[in-house]
């Protein structure tokens, strides 16, 4: 089976956990003797060690529309396909264009909201204001078309058929978690076994709630220590918070940390908080915390939560009062976090990197499957 895939750019030294995902995807279906060709458009940006397969570096020059005729048009060109993978929703409308005609299966991978959702409000309300004008009129037809939308939570399913995306088949599978599970390194935390450390990480932006963070821990006990590690733009306002509210020796801003880091800190702490304010979509963030064997608090409805699973509990969003609680709850219950903590371990093993790579490959192959005999994919 000749798989072929398509996206932007492929950054795995330094990209997002999409770039990672793709990556895992490519290498089980090699391992599976099938046969990957990797298709990128943005060329310029990639940053790799060593190419994952049979790349095809385009350097594509052009709007919206001209980009989505060129990704129909590249898998026209690629006839020898089995498959066609769309990976994020960026180059989605291309596919439905293409498979509009085409013969050859599409499957997209859905990670994300496309800018038409206004989910993400890092741009100007002019410009959500022309993507759901235009998603509305024409996005949701040209996506049509596609016989396969992989999503990666039910949250992501939910808000994609609130807009009106109607896929011939949609299934969800999250991203494969192939992260490293454990840390040599010895505690970053102050040799107090008393203390309890309660630990945020992500980038330090609104929508992550990092100051919703800082502020449940006004009326803390002492020996509660609240640890952020990221950087963005909103530190200044979490150092002022930290200033006004005499937290200084509460909470502590670690900055940005490499992954080795970063897992002495998951292994280490009580307690993993994922306060924020958006719909986030999965964050392989959480299965950090899982595989450590923390107990999750996460905004509800939200791609953490369902991935924390019975492993975590929920406030509303904004709630600080409601996240304090739950905070004194698991601070209070030694008895809880060990519970949690079981649960967060098994629940780790649902998002294996094996085991959701070996379930994409195989969806891929019942779709090439049914697609030839000209039957129904179920």
């Amino acid at each position: 089976m000749k798989i072929y895939l398509y996206t932007l750019r492929y950054n795995p030294a330094s990209g997002g956990g999409s770039h990672h995902a793709l990556a895992t995807y490519i290498r089980a279906v090699a391992k599976a003797g099938h046969t990957p060709v990797l298709t990128t458009f943005f060329s310029d940006d990639n940053s790799y060690k060593e190419k994952p397969c049979e790349m095809r570096e385009e350097r594509f020059h052009g709007g919206f529309i001209a980009l989505q005729r060129r990704v129909a048009a590249t898998m026209r060109e690629n006839q020898d396909a089995d498959v066609h993978v769309v990976a994020g929703p960026t180059l989605m409308w291309g596919g439905g264009m293409y498979r509009k005609h085409g013969a050859v299966p599409v499957v997209v991978n859905l990670n994300n909201y496309t800018p038409g959702m206004g989910l993400q409000r890092n741009t100007s309300l002019l410009h959500r204001y022309k993507w759901y004008v235009w998603e509305k009129l024409l996005g949701v037809r040209y996506a049509r078309p596609i016989d396969l939308a992989i999503l990666e939570s039910p949250v992501v399913q939910k808000e994609y058929e609130h807009f009106g995306y109607r896929f011939k088949r949609s299934v969800i599978l999250s991203s494969p978690a192939d992260i490293a599970s454990s840390s040599t390194l010895p505690s970053p935390y102050p040799n107090d076994p008393a203390l309890f450390h309660v630990l945020f990480a992500a980038r330090l932006v609104r929508d992550k709630g990092p100051d919703l963070f800082v502020k449940a821990a006004i009326g803390l006990p002492q020996d509660i220590h609240m640890h952020v590690i990221g950087s963005g733009g909103e530190e200044s306002l979490l150092r002022k918070l930290i200033e006004e509210n005499k937290l200084a020796t509460q909470v502590h801003l670690h900055g940005w940390k490499p992954r080795e880091e970063l897992l002495a800190f998951f292994r280490h702490a009580s307690l993993f908080i994922h306060p924020c304010r958006w719909p986030e979509p999965f964050g392989l963030v959480v299965v950090e915390a899982l595989r450590a064997g923390l107990p999750i608090v996460a905004t509800e409805d939200t791609g953490a939560a369902w991935a924390a699973g019975e492993a975590g509990v929920t406030f509303k969003k904004d709630d600080v009062d409601e996240l304090r609680k739950h905070i004194l709850f698991f601070y209070n219950n030694p008895a809880a976090c060990s519970e949690y903590s079981k649960k967060a371990l098994a629940r780790a093993h649902f998002f294996d990197a094996d085991v959701v790579a070996s379930q994409y490959v195989e969806m891929l192959k019942t779709l090439a499957s049914s697609t030839k005999k000209n039957t129904p994919f179920a």
